[in-house]
């Protein structure tokens, strides 16, 4: 074969290739219905897929224009999705709505049609002419062109937001009254005013903001309107109400060995996260009480009162301290009588209640784990100490042991004191100590807190009989 040939052989298959390799799976069609409406009108176009493939497959029609220009289907489908059979076409009316357009000019906006599974996409063009219905004014079709700027794009909201609006007017229509209409989610304002024959004219709107609107994005539309009617296409600014923090220390008030301080803290933000910090020494928190409780913090040498910032109804928070050194010398010498009387006076047996492992069920307290710890604190042996605790009516007993704990001797119903758990410890060493438990379960769940008595233990050592009680414990607190 001559060369010449064998060169054309080659071209011809590169080119058959390069075909087959940028053959699209689907084409669309966009044939118009009604293209050429008024601003009330709604245009229509009939949108063909033909599927050139051997298996069936899904479309999604990704709609343009939007917030100017609304589409849509019948019945309404959101996204638009079409499903086009292997080798087929499939047609369906597609509706275009001018939502903020009514300016004489034709528009053309480009839709996207998508194959689902590939994500491949074509872009169809459509072109929708919007027709006057004023009336010509010395030939002239009515124009305005309007700017709009704002003060600031970032808000906070104790300031005034300055939006300024330039009109000029194209042609030699006298308009006697136009109405600028300003929207937003936060605020309408309509001012009214004429605008001559190419007239330029500048519009200021103030607005202010309640203090304690919350941030937020927003948005600005500008309009004109003429009778009711837009003449400028609306204009959409973009902006946020940010969140501020306002953090204020009152005059402190001092008496006798005494000072009060108050710290007042709002925001726009009743979500808002942040702390309250007051300086302050080890010596100093002996005598300081706060309300709300603030959490005592170490930084480097420094030492913090820290409050977390929980904002009421009204986003604000108050936070109280008082340092209150009066009762120094009444401390000193009552610690040194209590000292002595409590080396004199005090049990050799210690007993202390614990909760753990609560249990919510339906939004209440179901169930709890009750531990008492009994101690021999004194030199000597103890023996036959009998332990009591008790449980209100409200909740029931199951026994639980684990290690370290022990069998309780009896469990009993008593008419006004409910459930009554009794233990025997026959021997208790020097310095040992006996961990007993048991499981309370509420008979329905129970909101919010309530308290457990106190577990007492008695025990006879020599001729003197010794009672010891624990702690009360708060379940849920």
């Amino acid at each position: 074969m001559p060369k010449t040939m064998k060169f054309f052989a080659y071209l011809f298959a590169v080119l058959l290739l390069a075909n087959l390799a940028f053959a699209v799976s689907f084409d669309v069609v966009v044939t118009p219905v009604q293209d050429k409406i008024v601003v009330d009108e709604v245009a229509e176009f009939d949108i063909t897929i033909k599927n050139n493939l051997d298996a069936s497959k899904d479309f999604i029609i990704k709609k343009a224009g939007y917030p100017f220009w609304d589409m849509y289907t019948k019945p309404i489908q959101n996204p638009i999705t079409i499903s086009v059979p292997s080798h087929s076409n499939q047609t369906f009316r597609l509706f275009v709505d001018p939502l903020y357009i009514t300016s004489v000019d034709t528009y053309t906006l480009e839709i996207g049609v998508i194959r689902v599974d590939s994500a491949e996409e074509l872009r169809v063009p459509i072109t929708v002419g919007i027709k006057s219905t004023e009336p010509l004014i010395g030939g002239y079709i009515p124009t305005v062109i309007a700017l709009v700027s704002l003060s600031s794009e970032s808000i906070d909201p104790r300031e005034d937001l300055n939006i300024m609006v330039s009109l000029n007017n194209q042609n030699v229509i006298n308009y006697t009254n136009l109405t600028l209409r300003v929207d937003s989610n936060l605020f309408r304002e309509e001012i009214y005013f004429p605008l001559g024959p190419k007239e330029d004219k500048f519009v200021e709107v103030i607005k202010n903001f309640d203090d304690s609107a919350s941030p937020q994005q927003d948005k600005l539309v500008v309009t004109v309107l003429k009778d009711d009617r837009i003449i400028v296409n609306p204009i959409v600014r973009e902006f946020e109400i940010k969140e501020y923090v306002v953090q204020e220390q009152l005059p402190k008030e001092s008496s006798f060995l005494k000072i009060r301080s108050k710290v007042n803290i709002f925001s726009n933000n009743h979500d808002y996260k942040g702390s309250i910090r007051a300086e302050t020494t080890p010596f100093k928190n002996l005598f300081t009480s706060t309300y709300p409780r603030a959490e005592s913090v170490k930084e480097g040498e420094k030492h913090y009162l820290v409050w977390q910032v929980k904002l009421d109804d009204k986003n604000a928070m108050t936070v109280n301290t008082t340092e209150n050194y009066r009762p120094l010398v009444v401390i000193l010498v009552l610690g040194v009588i209590a000292i002595i009387l409590y080396f004199l006076f005090r049990s050799p047996i210690v007993v202390r209640k614990s909760i753990a492992n609560v249990g919510m069920s339906e939004g209440g307290i179901s169930q709890a784990k009750v531990v008492v710890r009994v101690k021999n604190r004194s030199p000597s042996q103890i023996t036959g100490i009998e332990v009591i605790d008790h449980v209100p009516h409200i909740a029931h007993v199951e026994k639980e042991l684990s290690i370290g704990s022990m069998q309780p001797h009896a469990i009993m119903q008593h008419p006004k004191r409910g459930v009554v758990i009794k233990w025997n410890v026959e021997v208790l060493e020097a310095g040992d100590e006996r961990v007993l438990s048991y499981k309370m379960i509420s008979r329905l769940p129970i909101l919010g807190e309530f308290n457990l008595p106190s577990a007492t233990a008695r025990a006879k050592v020599g001729n003197k009989l010794i009672l010891s009680n624990s702690n009360r414990v708060s379940v849920g607190g």
